[in-house]
């Protein structure tokens, strides 16, 4: 080989290495958003609630194996699509129970904040 074409794979090497090292695991919440929901009864917070999310366009298929958790009555889902879904709830208060639908949509890289007064 010569010097040129030593040169040149090597420069090559190099591209090719800042490429994939410039990739970050973190692209992926620049990309998708996050769904917080709360929902109060009187002055305090729900404990929990049964739920089911949606996509807007296509309401009879439910989404599963979505980043989910709940902690002190905040509903959490990370890595959602931007898109806009519906927020389907069912929860108890006393002996009565009660559900409803809210629609809300996802921006890349924002959280958003759905507060309901039960």
């Amino acid at each position: 080989m010569t010097n040129k074409t030593t040169l040149k794979m090597m420069l090559l090497f190099v591209a090719i290495l800042a490429t994939f090292s410039s990739c970050k695991k973190d692209e992926v919440s620049l990309r998708t958003g996050t769904l917080k929901a709360t929902f109060t009864v009187g002055t305090g917070v729900l404990p929990g609630f049964d739920y089911t999310i949606y996509l807007a366009d296509n309401t009879t298929i439910e989404l599963t194996g979505i980043d989910a958790s709940m902690e002190n009555g905040v509903l959490t889902v990370k890595n959602l699509n931007p898109d806009n879904y519906y927020l389907e709830y069912r929860y108890k208060v006393g002996d009565t129970y009660r559900s409803g639908k809210v629609l809300f949509q996802i921006h890349s890289g924002q959280t958003t904040e759905i507060k309901k007064q039960a």
